[in-house]
């Protein structure tokens, strides 16, 4: 799996990490999908954390997030997560608390 896909699949983390993946989470994901030109289905990736992690998306984001080991594709993936975090209006406490981890597990300096 290549760096973008888990990055996608951070992506899908971030949507899920308020319990719900709504539509404007999915549109966003798949207009991210498009811009790194990798084919993605956001509703197979979500069926395939809960099954996988079995809804731990602590252990999902641990995964995915060591796979990213590209500094470039780490500051790429920070500024999709925010994307998506942002796009249906609302900052949730778990979203923040999942940057917040993801920054831990990269090293302040991607945060830059």
């Amino acid at each position: 799996m290549s760096e973008k896909t888990n990055i996608l699949y951070l992506c899908v983390c971030m949507a899920l990490s308020d319990h719900k993946l709504d539509k404007t989470e999915t549109a966003k994901i798949i207009e991210i999908s498009k811009r790194l030109k990798v084919e993605f289905n956001v509703h197979e990736a979500a069926e395939e954390i809960s099954k996988k992690f079995r809804d731990d998306l602590d252990a999902a984001r641990e995964f995915y997030c060591g796979n990213i080991q590209d500094d470039q594709n780490r500051r790429l993936g920070k500024e999709l997560f925010k994307e998506v975090a942002i796009c249906n209006g609302e900052l949730k406490d778990r979203e923040v608390r999942f940057m917040v981890l993801i920054k831990k597990a990269w090293g302040y300096e991607v945060f830059d």
